[in-house]
């Protein structure tokens, strides 16, 4: 067994503890679900790992048969889409302190609709009409429990609104799926040697990252990116399969490392065609997941090819593996960390000339 003395390792490793004990209280979701219910339209807020947490919020809320949308907090403060009178607004934040998370909270305060806050223990955010506390804040600047105990509390509104909305083969999905997710994680945890092997192997022949993945898990793939940059400060990207493919591929080189994340989705083909066009390139792969066919399992034999199973034959919701692919990403920024001797915790403020530059940007 790998393990990194890091906040963010022993953060990893504290996520399905942490996740058993959201799932013992459902009474906030259940409130969450009943005001949200009466709204028209659901509009997800958050910044960066918080932003990818309303990408998977927007999938799972979908799915329970809300009308819901995810947009940058940034964005909805100073590109401002009309809200309406039956509107409903999520604001996520780790921990509710960033600038455009509070301005998105008080826009939607002004303009007298629905505020739900989802934030960790003790949070800044104030001035939501319901929080959502998740878990005690994350002792690392490179957030990861935080992250999968806000699409916890996402995936149980999602399926409290699904009943709510007569959808009651998908709330038992969501609710089930839900309880599985913490032995599932335990189980990718105790193979996270094969995830520092393959970081280990990454740094050492200098690869570049580029995480793809499609539907919930394409913000999964920007997670990994982001997780590996802050950890790591590496370069890494994350991209949606299609978008890959219309034109970021033909920058990939035979010395970069594919990692792409495949689970159960109508997008599986295409996944597959990608991966027999990397074999041409003669790149690494690290697949998170399952064989996306048949054919495509046979690459598999080659040099610096390899996979890395999720759920194993568990049948979730596509929209609840995002809690389980994070962790691999996750366990590989610590691992790249580890090997290329960064701190993973500090978003780099232990160096002086970025702390200066932070001075500049206020958060």
């Amino acid at each position: 067994m790998v393990a990194t003395t890091t906040h963010l390792y022993r953060s990893i490793h504290a996520q399905p503890d942490a996740i058993r004990a959201l799932l013992n209280d459902w009474e906030t979701p259940k409130q969450a679900a009943r005001r949200l219910a009466n709204t028209g339209r659901i509009l997800l807020a958050g910044i960066g790992t918080s932003y990818h947490a309303a990408l998977v919020g927007e999938y799972l809320l979908r799915s329970a048969g809300a009308d819901a949308w995810a947009i940058r907090s940034f964005e909805f403060v100073n590109y401002p889409r009309p809200l309406r009178d039956n509107d409903g607004v999520i604001v996520i934040s780790h921990r509710g302190s960033k600038l455009f998370g509070a301005r998105a909270l008080q826009r939607s305060n002004d303009a007298h609709v629905l505020t739900i806050g989802i934030s960790g223990k003790n949070t800044k955010m104030q001035g939501a009409d319901l929080l959502l506390e998740t878990v005690d804040q994350d002792p690392s600047s490179t957030h990861s429990i935080s992250y999968t105990a806000a699409l916890t509390r996402l995936a149980q509104v999602a399926a409290c609104l699904a009943t709510l909305n007569g959808h009651s083969e998908t709330a038992r999905q969501l609710e089930q799926g839900l309880q599985q997710i913490p032995p599932l994680m335990e189980d990718i945890l105790a193979r996270e040697d094969t995830l520092y092997q393959a970081a280990l192997e990454a740094v050492q022949q200098q690869r570049r990252l580029v995480f793809v993945g499609t539907g919930p898990n394409a913000p999964t793939a920007s997670e990994g990116a982001l997780k590996a940059k802050e950890a790591a400060y590496v370069t890494a990207e994350g991209f949606e399969l299609e978008q890959f493919i219309h034109g970021p591929l033909v920058a990939f080189e035979a010395t970069d490392l594919l990692i792409p994340i495949s689970v159960k989705s109508p997008t599986q083909p295409r996944l597959a065609e990608l991966l027999a066009g990397i074999s041409e390139i003669g790149s690494a792969v690290l697949l998170l997941g399952d064989f996306p066919s048949e054919e495509s399992s046979s690459l598999f034999q080659r040099d610096a090819w390899s996979r890395f199973s999720l759920a194993h034959n568990e049948q979730l919701l596509e929209e609840l593996t995002p809690l389980l692919a994070a962790v691999p990403v996750q366990l590989l920024a610590d691992f790249l960390a580890s090997a290329r001797g960064t701190k993973a915790d500090s978003f780099r403020k232990d160096q002086e000339i970025y702390n200066k530059a932070c001075l500049h940007i206020p958060l």
